[in-house]
């Protein structure tokens, strides 16, 4: 089974710099214990590679088929999804990478501290590395940086609220001014979303879209908009021996059917792919590397009160409970595929911020209180019968998934229109919104603060107008649990907000929980290097730093 594409590419776009990342330190306030000990020469990494998958070979070439075209490569301004991070990742590079605990470490930044109240961080930056063009990077550049981040359209949404000022320090010091503590800080933006791009890039008359410039392995060459984007191995790159491989093409290919047809004739050597069944059928031939735990499938309702000035039946909480008693998932994940992880909160039981299921609330399956709440649904609204649109993407795998919970809603006395839209008019819906119910995918963060815009009243507009809270759902009990999870630098109070805020959501059913989607990167035996997409992930649209480390063996 597939999963659609455009949720993930819009979402980037909204929440570029919501801060997509996981923990930080211990305490949040320094890079110390296990992040200041990260190897940011990259050494560490090649080591593992070694122990793991043999003495990488320098040369070579690898061509990857990709699910999607990004719309350009300046991540402030395009939208960015999981295709798009993983491309991107080849020419530009964060401040700081995922470790293997899932926490910040050094990367383009040697370390960071904050004061006491969380609200400053400096950031001390790694010495001598340089763009591609050859321009050095700095402090300055850092600012540079973060204040086009401040001016983007969108990017502002997620940041204006949150930074005040950047003030350079020396060459390779900034420190960033809050107007509140953020103590998620290093793991929610320097970690998720802070690419640096070269000053010409940002001053280039797209602000590089067309062309970016950044501090990573590769160098642009080109791009053909819905084709192939091609880069070649950077000279200068900081990180001695990396990378390996000459050059990488990624190439278009959205039909799953046809990037599985071009991997297996020798047309790609690498693929991503979100279908249980291409890392099955594959497994005996093909190297496969799993990151089936991270992004969440479910049906997000719409609790706006009205809609277009009609009644929405989706905002009384018996129809919401009602469809989450009705849902079969466990019959949902057997369609997706083999070993399909059923969700019952935003984050996995191994998550440091999973809980088992048994204590967030979330209901099982069951069709008698399922029509139960149909009926108390029915008392307090007068209405006749419970009756919702639920709107997806008009792809065959898409419409398998709405089609057997339309199925299994009915048998409950739930009358379910399916609605099909092209993209852009499903993002216009989903963005204003003008929906009831929605098939959709989202918190593939594991850091809760990630979230922040999907939960908070602030970000909850209402009806026809453009929100990014998208279930409009806000309390004060849920702004004070996001607020804690955002400002406290401390794990365990953060834990205890969001243990709260999920049995909130669960309660209140804004989201219905299907299954957590199956991402695969599958290549051919020739490819080498994954240990750490391995040890970190990659099921989200965070920085790919991994990516000097692929290797092929050559023949």
């Amino acid at each position: 089974m597939g999963s659609h594409r455009f949720d993930r590419g819009w979402l980037i776009a909204v929440a570029v710099v919501t801060a997509i990342a996981l923990l930080a330190s211990s305490c949040g306030k320094s890079s110390g214990g296990d992040q200041a000990t990260g190897d940011t020469q990259g050494a560490g990494a090649g080591k593992g590679i070694e122990a793991a998958e043999g003495s990488p070979v320098d040369g070579g070439s690898l061509v990857v088929g990709v699910t999607a075209e990004t719309n350009g490569w300046n991540p402030a301004m395009a939208q960015w999804a999981d295709a798009g991070s993983l491309v991107g990742s080849s020419v530009l590079e964060p401040l700081a990478a995922i470790g293997p605990d899932k926490g910040a470490k050094p990367w383009l930044a040697d370390s960071w501290i904050a004061n006491d109240t969380f609200d400053s961080w400096v950031i001390h930056l790694h010495p001598g590395v340089t763009f591609q063009d050859g321009e050095a990077f700095t402090a300055d550049v850092v600012k540079k940086n973060i204040e086009f981040y401040l001016s983007g359209t969108l990017s502002k949404i997620a940041l204006g609220p949150m930074i005040d000022g950047v003030e350079v320090v020396d060459p390779l010091t900034v420190q960033v001014n809050l107007k509140q503590p953020w103590g998620a800080f290093p793991s929610a933006w320097m970690m998720g979303s802070s690419y640096m791009m070269a000053p010409a890039m940002l001053d280039s008359t797209d602000n590089g879209r067309d062309h970016p410039i950044g501090t990573g392995p590769f160098t642009f060459d080109s791009w053909e908009s819905g084709s192939s984007f091609k880069v070649k191995k950077n000279p200068t790159y900081w990180q001695a021996g990396l990378p390996h491989l000459d050059s990488i093409e990624f190439r278009v290919i959205p039909d799953e059917t046809s990037r599985v047809a071009a991997l297996t004739s020798g047309d790609v050597n690498m693929i991503l792919t979100t279908r249980a069944a291409d890392a099955k059928d594959l497994a005996a031939t093909d190297t496969v590397v799993k990151d089936w735990t991270t992004e969440n499938a479910f049906v997000m309702t719409n609790t706006s009160s009205t809609l277009k000035g009609e009644r929405n039946p989706l905002a009384n909480s018996h129809a919401r409970r009602a469809l989450a008693y009705a849902t079969d998932r466990e019959a949902v994940a057997s369609l997706i595929g083999e070993g399909i992880e059923i969700p019952t909160s935003p984050w996995s039981t191994s998550s440091p911020w999973g809980m088992p299921d048994a204590q967030n609330g979330y209901v099982d399956f069951d069709l008698d209180k399922a029509k139960a709440e149909v009926a108390e649904y029915q008392k307090e609204t007068g209405e006749a019968t419970l009756t919702f649109t639920l709107s997806g993407l008009p792809g065959i795998d898409d419409i398998k998934v709405l089609q057997l919970v339309q199925s299994q809603w009915k048998e409950a006395g739930i009358e379910v229109n399916i609605e099909t839209l092209e993209q852009t008019a499903y993002i216009t819906k989903i963005a204003t919104g003008d929906y009831q119910a929605a098939f959709f995918r989202n918190y593939g963060y594991a850091d809760p603060d990630s979230n922040f815009s999907f939960w908070s009243s602030t970000t909850a507009k209402g009806a026809g107008t453009l929100s990014i809270n998208f279930t409009q759902f806000s309390s004060p009990k849920l702004d004070e649990d996001v607020n804690t999870g955002r400002r406290s630098g401390y794990p365990n109070v953060r834990k205890e907000a969001y243990d709260d805020l999920v049995r909130q959501l669960n309660a209140a059913t804004t989201n219905i929980w299907l299954y957590r989607t199956p991402y695969s990167i599958i290549a051919d035996p020739q490819v080498h290097g994954f240990t750490t997409a391995r040890e970190v992930g990659f099921g989200n649209f965070q920085p790919k730093t991994w990516l000097g480390q692929l290797w092929r063996a050559q023949s």
